[in-house]
């Protein structure tokens, strides 16, 4: 389980994106949740994080977030999950366990 919040906080919009890395976010897709993209998704995946470092990094509506579910909300609101649904789904699981967690 640290191995997972480790890998998850790369897309943490703390501190402007400061630990994104698209090789943690590879290594996170592809160690926890291999079944749930397939091999096609995720030379897509890697794609759009190559381009979602440089356009949404620094997009000026997605800067001062304070979470992943922030930023997931962001995406929405500025309608970037359109540009990058596998992003979007990505952040959307890693926010699942912790929706329903009654711990």
């Amino acid at each position: 389980m640290i191995e997972f919040f480790k890998l998850s906080t790369t897309l943490d919009p703390i501190n402007s994106y400061k630990l994104f890395n698209v090789e943690d976010i590879w290594l996170l897709v592809n160690k926890f949740y291999p079944e749930d993209f397939s091999d096609q998704e995720k030379i897509h995946l890697r794609l759009q994080l190559q381009h979602y470092k440089l356009d949404v990094l620094s997009h000026p509506r997605l800067k001062n977030m304070s979470s992943i579910a922030d930023l997931c909300q962001k995406l929405v609101k500025t309608e970037k999950l359109t540009i990058y649904p596998l992003v979007d789904m990505l952040i959307r699981f890693i926010l699942t366990p912790f929706c329903f967690d009654n711990n």
